[in-house]
């Protein structure tokens, strides 16, 4: 597994995004060189207050959550040098899309030209998570039978309350603002690997999709590495939300792979319930009933959450994963997401501003 995590860089005086981005970024791509043939390091963003970073290939939760602490603390220094701060979050609280500056490379000026202001509103972060399946034929097989469990990465990770300093009423707004796409939302259903090819050929052709990286599916097949990738989820303030969403999405691949190699069927979804519950995840986060797509009912969202933690707990306990997944899920439950954090403090306070040092004390805390 590998994860990808998308930051704001933060001017903490004014506590706005720093619109030139980072000034040191050269010395930091230079001084963590990107291995050839892999994407560990760090990269630019579509928006120049914006950097992503990518974790190695990882086989344990403790390797992760060493790499991301390090990646976080690199980042964290490399700011810092600069006097600037770094936060984690869908949405940045303060943001003012009109002014954020895009950052220029041939193929982000192809997507911006191409979806126009689509790409200048949408200045949101995420947390990709990759899953390695080597055969692609059984990846897209489990690309399918995720689906009804994709709205609740989205409602776990939560963290886009706010968006040109308002209050949206959404938990993650950071979701809607993908709708423009014409390739945003649930992933439709693939007969085969050959059939998935031929859909994103078709996207291609017509100009519905620039190039296979601007696929923008809740979740899709890797497009660099033989991987299946969790794209739905916020970008997560804390280490450990990073750390819960990984653990589920690798048990609930194995899970999947297990229920294929049994010849078990998957259960019958309908995609218009899909996105009525991711629709509903985005909306209400934990903070009320989310909807099962497979048997369509409302349920309260810690119920959801039980009902993972039980159809993946076989590979979590496999993996030496059970204790620390229930444990970090338990803790979620009780805390709130990042996005009810982030209300709560604006409630006590009354100010924005104070949200941002929030999430920048949230992103930093106990790193390497």
């Amino acid at each position: 597994m590998g994860v990808e995590e998308e930051f704001f860089i933060v001017d903490p005086v004014s506590r706005m995004l720093a619109s030139e981005g980072l000034p040191n970024m050269r010395a930091l791509l230079d001084a963590n060189p990107t291995t050839p043939g892999t994407y560990h390091g760090f990269d630019y963003e579509f928006h120049m207050a914006t950097v992503e970073t990518r974790t190695d290939v990882c086989r344990s939760l403790r390797q992760l959550r060493g790499e991301l602490r390090k990646l976080r603390g690199t980042l964290t220094r490399t700011a810092s040098d600069a006097g600037l701060s770094v936060l984690s979050a869908g949405t940045m609280p303060t943001a003012d899309w009109r002014t954020a500056r895009l950052m220029r490379k041939p193929r982000y000026d192809r997507c911006f030209e191409h979806y126009r202001d689509v790409v200048q509103r949408r200045i949101t972060c995420g947390c990709h998570v990759h899953i390695g399946i080597a055969d692609r034929e059984l990846a897209v097989h489990v690309l399918n039978r995720i689906q009804p469990w994709l709205p609740l990465f989205l409602a776990l990770s939560t963290s886009s309350p706010f968006y040109d300093s308002a209050d949206t009423g959404y938990q993650s707004f950071r979701n809607p603002l993908w709708a423009g796409f014409p390739i945003g939302g649930p992933p439709p259903l693939f007969d085969s690997h050959a059939d998935y090819a031929e859909h994103v050929g078709h996207l291609l052709e017509t100009d519905a999709l620039t190039d296979t990286g601007n696929l923008y599916w809740d979740a899709r097949l890797g497009t660099n590495f033989p991987t299946l990738e969790f794209r739905i989820a916020d970008a997560c303030t804390t280490v450990d939300e990073t750390i819960l969403l990984a653990g589920l999405a690798r048990a609930l691949v194995l899970t999947c792979i297990d229920e294929i190699q049994a010849e078990r069927p998957p259960v019958r979804i309908s995609p218009p319930m899909i996105k009525a519950a991711t629709w509903r995840a985005a909306r209400s986060g934990l903070t009320a009933d989310l909807i099962d797509p497979m048997t369509a009912e409302k349920v309260p969202a810690s119920a959801m959450l039980d009902r993972i933690l039980q159809y993946g707990q076989e590979a979590l306990k496999d993996l030496g994963d059970w204790e620390e997944i229930s444990s970090l899920a338990a803790r979620l439950l009780a805390s709130g997401t990042s996005s009810r954090r982030q209300q709560r403090t604006l409630t006590a306070t009354g100010h924005l501003p104070d949200v941002v040092d929030e999430l920048i004390m949230e992103t930093t805390r106990e790193l390497q």
